[in-house]
């Protein structure tokens, strides 16, 4: 098998990072020359690697979001017409929370996302909303509680408005490519206290209502996760997608489930090298 000279971008200071050195070994274990570097890498070692694999990037403190961007931002710019292969990097989500706005608008079973006030204030049902940065993606950095008489003082370009939902628990799907690989269910969210979730099996009407966003990313090669809240109907409503520096929870994995999907995370990368 051929060899490659991997580069696996990676925060350092995220405790979820041990899931990266999972990888980077399985890469090694297979004779490649793999390297860990964050976003601000030098510009130099561009052309010594043949792929450039996005994984848990995103910034621990929300004082360090704008170096974050900073720096991701600047590295798009530099790659993208550079023939080094790319991984997780352009894909939905890149570029913050306006996809949600354009499924719910599309009619998905989204949560309902504007970042139009006078739309928002058209749902009559609901007493209390979530201000979000349009620009910010998984974490909950930056985001604000607000009730119906606070949102117009509150609301500003470059926000998305959800209404704050109730729901019982958070169900997550991890992908290689658009197979389906494992799903966990977090009691009663993953965030903030980050619970052990339990591994469950979707019904056949749950897996069909998530391969509706599958068919939306057209993932070609890597991890997606794509999220969901669960609520006291039962009803998935679709949370986010993390398609964009995807976290997998492999840690929670018995080994023989973990083995298989880092497996064929490898061979989905290889595939895409040998193109």
């Amino acid at each position: 098998m051929q060899k490659y000279n991997i580069l696996i971008l990676s925060n350092p200071n995220d405790i979820y990072a041990k899931e990266d050195e999972i990888l980077a070994d399985s890469f090694r274990k297979d004779g490649n020359n793999v390297v860990i570097k964050w976003l601000d890498y030098d510009e130099s070692l561009d052309n010594t690697f043949d792929v450039v694999l996005k994984r848990d990037t995103w910034a621990v403190k929300e004082q360090d979001i704008p170096q974050y961007e900073k720096y991701n931002n600047r590295l798009k710019q530099r790659l993208k017409n550079k023939p080094i292969k790319k991984v997780n990097f352009y894909e939905v989500g890149c570029n913050g929370k306006k996809y949600l706005i354009d499924y719910y608008t599309k009619g998905l079973p989204v949560i309902p996302s504007f970042d139009n006030l006078k739309q928002a204030k058209e749902l009559k049902s609901y007493e209390e909303y979530i201000l979000k940065p349009l620009n910010s993606f998984g974490s909950a950095f930056g985001q604000k509680s607000v009730n119906k008489e606070e949102l117009e003082k509150e609301f500003k370009a470059g926000l998305m408005i959800q209404p704050k939902i109730k729901f019982k628990s958070e169900v997550q799907c991890y992908f290689v490519e658009d197979e389906l690989l494992y799903t966990f269910e977090f009691n009663p969210s993953k965030y903030p206290d980050y619970p052990e979730p339990t591994i469950i099996e979707l019904t056949k009407e749950e897996k069909d209502l998530v391969y509706k966003f599958v068919n939306e990313t057209n993932i070609k090669v890597g991890f997606q996760r794509i999220d969901f809240l669960r609520l006291e109907d039962d009803r998935l409503l679709l949370l986010e997608i993390e398609a964009n520096a995807t976290f997998m929870d492999l840690v929670f994995l018995e080994e023989e489930l973990r083995n298989q999907v880092i497996e064929k995370y490898k061979q989905s990368v290889y595939k895409y090298l040998s193109e």
